[in-house]
C-alpha cells in the first residue's frame, strides 16, 4: 500500500518537529548575536584620531561600524574582545568628532 504525504499522519509530525528545530536554532543565533549589547567598550585613546580630518573620522567610523556588525553577527564569545575594542574605537572617534565640531552621525548598535 502506498501512502501519500498528505494522508500519512507521521509526515506532518516530523515536518512539524523540523520546523520547531529550525525556529529553535534561529532563536539561539539571534540570542547570541544580540549579546554584544552587553559587551563593554574597551578604552581607546582619542589622541589616536586627533590628526584626522572630519571626513577621515567619518570614513573610519563607517569602517568600524561595519566591522562591529560582522563581529556581532558571528555571535561568538571569542569575538567579545574584538567587539569591545571596536566599541571603544567608536567612542574615541565620536569624542574627537565632537572636539573638532564635525557634523557626523554615529550609529550606536
Amino acid at each position: 500500500m502506498q501512502m501519500s504525504l498528505r494522508t500519512n499522519p507521521y509526515c506532518g509530525g516530523i515536518m512539524g518537529f523540523g520546523t520547531y528545530v529550525a525556529l529553535g536554532i534561529a532563536a539561539l543565533v539571534t540570542a547570541c548575536a544580540s549579546q554584544s549589547d552587553y559587551i563593554a567598550p574597551t578604552y581607546v585613546s582619542p589622541s589616536s584620531f586627533e590628526h584626522m580630518t572630519c571626513r577621515q573620522i567619518g570614513e573610519e567610523a563607517k569602517r568600524v561600524a561595519r566591522n562591529e556588525a560582522v563581529a556581532d553577527q558571528a555571535g561568538k564569545t571569542a569575538y567579545a574582545t574584538e567587539i569591545g575594542l571596536l566599541k571603544g574605537t567608536m567612542e574615541a572617534l565620536e569624542q574627537v568628532s565632537i572636539e573638532k565640531n564635525c557634523n557626523i552621525q554615529f550609529e550606536h548598535g
